[in-house]
């Protein structure tokens, strides 16, 4: 029997001495010699020829590294978070194999505990794409009959295996068949977002983790050595049965579950907790070993498709006493609160005596819906001010997808669209929104609530009697409404995304405006309009055809859009960021389909038109010309006041360090066709003139009153101005801004003399 199965690794001491290893993305060896130089030859060679380089010199060796290949990296990463799980058994190495029949297949990782056994395949691509895994599906599905006998023969019926393939992927989408085949052949598939998930939990909660991940790839299945029988009481509560009964800690973390906002799905109604934090459970522990208790009870929620066997033995009232049985699988019973009690007492000494007999308190609810069991989580968190308010606004988002009310349901919708397109490798904004444990950044700056909102006040959903342009109208089904919104958003912003990586991975640092939560309002409320005009101008009903059906479309309209952003300046940037609040999102989004409508004349959406009556044509024109006597004037003026008071050295006394090198720098640029002060720009006169106020400040105080400051706020909001004039393609100016100029060219001409004149 013994070559059945490969070499494996069954004490904990060599097991922790090959995870050191292969937890290193890198492998190493060392090069020696009886000399220095021949080691440095060596070690070059090696550097050269293979990719090696030196991780450090030693006296008479040296010592190298160089990155594991990706399917190496890869199974390394799925034996590690297996290994750091505790499995009690783990394959020896990459060339482990299996016996399917007379043949030795290799295995690229197993793991094996008094219950299960996991067997993992693992494929992978350098870069994130879609990739068809339907033949690593077939071959598993043909092989696992085989591969499964051997195991059995090898560990024998007692207990009776329950064994589990699953293929690990990384940077792979899985096509929506590969998935439905994987499950009809139960086969798990485990993909970047599982992968990251489960080496977090498995670093914080080490063994206890296991039985998380069991939970996933065994959810409601029986397992022969999980059963428990416990006496205990039953009773209603608000018509919903409970159970209160005593059990070992460890027998109910065997059948026990978690769901947080971290979890493996954060669209999911059930992931509302916290993930577990380790100093607590650090803290619990040494409550525990100090002699401390928990007098309250550890609140469950029994999740099971088969009904709860409760042998009755005497009634007392409306209360009953008998043998519960407990159902014998992962994740039968969701831990509602006391998540910490259970896990901090499994890391205590005491736990680790086996001899220790301590017993929890349990209530436990007997199948209460998704939706009773985070209210109840709620009820008890909230009053109790353990939890923010921002975890507890997520959870009422995702209360209601079931909800008779379709204001309810929609906001549940949004909110599974937007913490999908979040979660989703690949996507635009992907770990883009500030989440209950996910912090704002300047790259993580999109909220959830705002989002949402615009989804809604877009109505992108449509109204109860009429469905909107991500409905899915064929069937009126939430979950493919959710998948095709999901489908759409995620290729609208990804032609942004794409086309100006830079700007998007800007977020709301300075110079990004795009992936903010203002821009991507504007975004929403052009894309609602796209839609429409596709539906008029093209003739398609957005709502019954499949999305992939007005991507081109979609790509066509938006084109305008992206060349303007390709080559938007920091000044133009800066002008749609300074626009605040609804009505500054509505103005930018007008701004932008005036993009669209000058290629696209049909494209008038409500409110457009009004718009176009405020920009002004002939007026731009004429604002270059006042703009370019503008910057004469003030060129003029400048050069000759700098000259009067610092004579030949006014360059070097007058002119910020800054403006001068990118001003000498443009002139080297052109080869010195211009004299270098001719390439100061409009904002360098604002700077010249605050470094400079005692000489410029009679010029440049252009306002009654004010300081420095709020006396070159003019300059600011003439500059985006110029940008337009100036450039063609960026035409034409409002009306309010031409007579801006106007006013300004008024001022200027009537401030910026000199002397002479």
């Amino acid at each position: 029997m013994s070559d059945l199965i490969g070499n494996l690794l069954t004490e904990e001491g060599e097991i922790k001495s090959v995870l050191s290893k292969r937890g290193k993305g890198y492998i190493e060896k060392t090069i020696s010699g009886k000399t220095r130089v021949i080691r440095e030859e060596k070690a070059k060679l090696e550097a050269d020829d293979e990719g090696w380089e030196i991780l450090r010199r030693n006296k008479k060796s040296f010592r190298l590294k160089k990155d594991k290949p990706l399917d190496e990296q890869l199974e390394d990463e799925v034996w590690c978070i297996l290994a750091k799980m505790g499995f009690d058994e783990l394959s020896d190495g990459r060339d482990f194999t299996i016996k399917d029949g007379n043949l030795d297949r290799q295995i690229d990782v197993f793991a094996k505990d008094r219950e299960t056994a996991i067997v993992v395949e693992c494929t992978q691509c350098e870069d994130y794409k879609r990739k068809d895994i339907s033949d690593l599906i077939n071959k598993i599905a043909k092989l696992k009959g085989g591969t499964s006998d051997s195991i059995k023969e090898y560990y024998g019926n007692e207990p009776k295996l329950k064994i589990r393939w699953v293929i690990a992927i990384r940077n792979i989408e899985v096509t929506k068949s590969n998935k439905e085949i994987a499950e009809q052949e139960k086969i798990v598939i485990l993909d970047d977002n599982d992968l990251n998930y489960y080496s977090k939990l498995a670093k914080r909660l080490k063994d206890f983790s296991k039985y998380q991940f069991l939970s996933h790839l065994f959810s409601d299945e029986e397992i022969s050595g999980l059963e428990q029988i416990v006496p205990a009481t039953r009773g209603k509560m608000g018509g919903n049965t409970f159970y209160n009964f005593l059990i070992k800690p460890e027998d109910l973390m065997k059948i026990s579950f978690i769901s947080h906002k971290a979890s493996r799905d954060v669209a999911d109604v059930k992931t509302y907790q916290r993930m577990l934090e380790p100093k607590r459970l650090r803290e619990i522990a040494h409550y525990v070993d100090e002699g401390g208790q928990f007098p309250t009870n550890i609140v469950v929620n029994i999740k099971t498709k088969r009904d709860t066997r409760f042998d009755l033995q005497d009634t007392i009232g409306d209360s009953a006493f008998g043998t519960l049985y407990l159902p014998k699988c992962y994740s039968a019973c969701w831990i509602i609160d006391g998540q910490h009690r259970l896990y901090g007492y499994m890391q205590s000494e005491r736990a680790q005596n086996p001899h220790d007999q301590t017993t929890l308190p349990v209530l436990a609810y007997d199948k209460l819906s998704s939706t009773e069991e985070a209210s109840l989580f709620v009820d008890i968190n909230c009053k109790q001010v353990k939890v923010t308010r921002r975890l507890l606004n997520e959870i009422y988002a995702n209360l209601t997808w079931g909800s008779p009310k379709f204001g309810d349901r929609i906001n549940s919708l949004c909110s599974r669209v937007v913490t999908g397109l979040n979660s989703k490798n690949g996507s635009p904004i992907y770990d883009r929104l500030i989440l209950t444990n996910k912090d704002k950044t300047k790259y993580r700056c999109l909220t959830l609530t705002s989002f949402n909102n615009s989804l809604i006040k877009n109505r992108f959903f449509g109204t109860e009697n009429n469905p909107g342009p991500l409905n899915e109208s064929k069937t009126g089904d939430l979950e493919k409404t959710q998948n095709k919104a999901i489908k759409i958003l995620n290729y609208y912003l990804k032609l942004f995304s794409e086309s100006m990586p830079e700007h998007w991975k800007l977020g709301d640092d300075k110079g990004g405006y795009l992936c903010t939560n203002n821009g991507i309002k504007a975004l929403l409320i052009v894309l609602k309009e796209i839609l429409a005009f596709i539906e008029y101008n093209d003739k398609i009903d957005v709502g019954l055809c499949e999305p992939e059906d007005i991507f081109t479309l979609l790509k066509k309209y938006i084109k305008p859009l992206i060349e303007y952003f390709k080559t938007a300046s920091l000044e133009e940037i800066s002008l749609y960021r300074s626009m605040q609040a609804e009505k500054g999102v509505r103005k930018n989004s007008l701004f932008m389909m005036c993009l669209i409508n000058k290629e696209f004349d049909k494209f008038l959406p409500k409110g457009l038109a009004e718009f176009l009556e405020t920009i002004d044509e002939e007026g731009t024109d004429d604002a270059h010309s006042l703009i370019d006597e503008i910057q004469e004037r003030i060129f003029n003026v400048v050069i000759k006041t700098l000259e009067n008071n610092f004579g030949k050295r006014w360059w070097y006394d007058g002119v910020p360090t800054q403006i001068r090198t990118e001003c000498s720098k443009r002139m080297e640029e052109e080869k010195g066709i211009k004299k270098r002060e001719q390439y100061f720009t409009l904002i360098d006169y604002k700077k010249i003139a605050y470094a400079n106020w005692e000489i410029l400040n009679e010029y440049f105080s252009l306002e009654e009153k004010g300081g420095k400051n709020k006396q070159l706020e003019w300059l600011d909001k003439l500059n985006p101005i110029r940008n337009i004039t100036h450039h063609r393609e960026k035409w034409p100016a409002t009306k309010e801004q031409v007579r801006f100029v106007r006013e300004i060219h008024n001022k200027v001409i009537e401030k910026f003399k000199l002397p002479e004149e």
